[in-house]
């Protein structure tokens, strides 16, 4: 049995992309599946002063275990004008801080959803 970290990488509390993954994942039935919900990890803008003055917060590092203890992702990456959100951009480069290698031999599925015409 695979273990399976599932999220969307968007901080709107009405996010499709996050109801994407939670229907994505009600389908799997033979491997364990952690849905978390970004709403509930708020990240600064990354600054490399700010990561030389306090660090890397237990949340960050937690996500980062998450992630690296996990068999394979399931991502919904939401756009915002036919790019990838700032949010989700900014929680890869805190995550490739704590641990560049943090995908390293991961299987990842990326899907989106958009109700743009550009979107995904």
């Amino acid at each position: 049995m695979s273990r399976i970290l599932a999220f969307a990488g968007s901080n709107s509390s009405t996010s499709i992309n996050y109801k994407l993954v939670q229907f994505t994942t009600s389908l799997i039935k033979e491997h364990e599946v952690d849905l978390i919900n970004m709403v509930n990890y708020n990240f600064p803008v990354f600054s490399e002063d700010l990561e030389r003055e306090k660090g890397y917060s237990d949340l960050l590092k937690g996500l980062k275990d998450k992630i690296v203890q996990a068999n394979a992702l399931i991502i919904s990456v939401n756009e915002h004008n036919s790019n990838p959100s700032a949010y989700f951009k900014n929680v890869l480069d805190w995550l490739s801080r704590v641990d560049r290698n943090f995908l390293a031999d991961t299987k990842i599925l990326l899907m989106s959803c958009s109700g743009g015409r550009r979107g995904a």
